[in-house]
């Protein structure tokens, strides 16, 4: 099992105004631990006995046989980000988080609507990340951020849009195009013609067994506004600052004055249909 920053306060006394005590045992330390056991079972005597979730993930993502591994991995991996970004003492957005957040949602409130909303409005299971675009496209600018859902145990790690995965078309974002066709080509790339290249910010589970317990039928809104106030912000911008650190090349094509002349006379790519 992953060790959580707060994991000990979370278990005497559970996630303030999201989960009791009870429901943080069940979420995380059950659950996950249920996860855990799985992914041991599977790999032992594997040469992946000892890789990390996101390791596997990539690994099987264009394996359709090895979909009990993937689903495992990709839902212990998805479940710690969530786990790791809450606080019992959650500190107050920095002015540089609030700003980059503002260049994309116009301000953080906005942007605290939209993600609950968004996440409400799943119908089924699954997670909401906040993300970053390392790339431009059609839609959306470098560096810009958006919201992207995923269903089930589907992965928001670029190397795992080769696999095909669950989808509501009222909640999907529009990713454009990436690859050997896209506006700016690489070598080698390994996403998925129609993946996003992204970094992960936050997320938050919807999954039922996490909000059942303590808040009920109907009570899913309540937990997500509940998640929100227990957000760790200086966990968030430390995702921000280790990802944006990577992303010298994007900065250098957004601040090129000629970097523009690419979009003249290109088709209009197609909306991926699948995320």
């Amino acid at each position: 099992m992953p060790q959580l920053t707060h994991g000990k306060t979370f278990q005497k006394d559970g996630v303030p105004g999201m989960l009791s005590s009870d429901g943080f045992n069940l979420a995380w330390h059950q659950y996950h631990g249920h996860l855990v056991d799985r992914l041991n079972k599977l790999t032992a005597g594997t040469p992946y006995s000892n890789s990390t979730t996101k390791d596997l993930i990539l690994t099987y993502a264009r394996q359709p046989h090895a979909a009990s591994l993937f689903n495992h991995a990709s839902m212990a991996w998805a479940n710690h980000q969530f786990f790791s970004t809450l606080s019992p003492d959650p500190p107050k957005m920095s002015s540089l988080l609030t700003s980059q957040i503002s260049d994309s949602f116009s301000s953080p409130e906005s942007l605290r609507t939209t993600f609950i909303a968004t996440a409400n409005a799943m119908f089924g299971p699954g997670f909401v990340w906040l993300v970053r675009h390392k790339n431009r496209n059609v839609h959306l600018m470098e560096n810009e951020l958006s919201i992207l859902t995923t269903y089930l145990a589907g992965s928001p790690l670029p190397g795992a849009h080769y696999r095909r995965q669950e989808q509501d078309h009222n909640t999907m974002m529009a990713a454009g195009s990436f690859g050997s066709t896209s506006l700016f080509p690489g070598t080698d790339s390994k996403i998925a013609y129609g993946g996003a290249d992204i970094d992960i910010l936050l997320g938050v589970n919807t999954w039922q067994h996490v909000w059942l317990m303590d808040w009920n039928i109907g009570g899913k809104k309540q937990f997500l506004e509940g998640w929100w106030n227990a957000i760790d912000w200086d966990v968030v911008e430390s995702n921000w600052q280790s990802t944006a650190s990577k992303g010298g090349a994007a900065d250098k094509r957004r601040n090129n004055p000629l970097s523009g002349v690419a979009n003249v006379g290109r088709r209009r790519q197609r909306v991926a249909e699948s995320v």
